[in-house]
């Protein structure tokens, strides 16, 4: 329950300045006083449903909103090496890091290159820009008429909507990681 209560605490709170409102504010329109506000958003009341069907209406939230846990800013995710899609028979894998969310508006994946790979994409749509980085190796990569050479730590953005691809023209395994942000 205690982790419950967190979570609601850190919702209201979010939601709270989201919307610029003062504890007095948010008290006014749900008919809950400001004294249990704070200590609903400090984690340290253990408000009934009926309270939080007050706050929910005066907000003009859902009620399940206040029981979710807060997207954090601090959120840890990890490679799961057997998880991957695969192309050029095997050579070439791609691991999901970070989903696509529509909120935040791209996605992140670690790419493993065997050597002398060449990896062609087909064009995203307009407005879609692809950021990759090299974390092992190099790679070589192409989109449209350009084309360059990366090295460990080198970074490259590109408009993504036209043909491209990536090469690994070395011996050993190239190791990137790419976002890709839809506008």
């Amino acid at each position: 329950m205690e982790q419950m209560n967190r979570y609601i605490g850190m919702q209201l709170k979010k939601i709270r300045k989201e919307r610029s409102l003062s504890l007095d504010d948010v008290a006014k329109a749900t008919d809950v006083s400001k004294a249990q506000l704070a200590q609903i958003e400090k984690g340290e009341a253990n408000p009934t449903v009926s309270t939080l069907w007050k706050i929910a209406a005066g907000l003009k939230i859902s009620f399940s909103s206040l029981l979710q846990p807060p997207k954090t800013f601090f959120q840890k995710y990890s490679v799961d090496p057997t998880t991957y899609v695969s192309e050029e028979d095997g050579k070439y894998r791609v691991y999901s890091i970070i989903p696509y969310d529509p909120e935040r508006g791209w996605e992140f994946y670690k790419i493993e290159m065997d050597p002398g790979v060449t990896h062609k994409s087909e064009p995203h749509t307009e407005g879609v820009e692809e950021t990759v980085t090299v974390i092992a190796g190099q790679a070589v990569v192409q989109c449209g008429e350009m084309r360059e050479s990366l090295t460990e730590g080198e970074t490259l953005l590109f408009s993504a909507n036209q043909p491209h691809q990536y090469e690994n023209p070395t011996d050993h395994v190239t190791v990137l990681h790419l976002i890709i942000q839809y506008r």
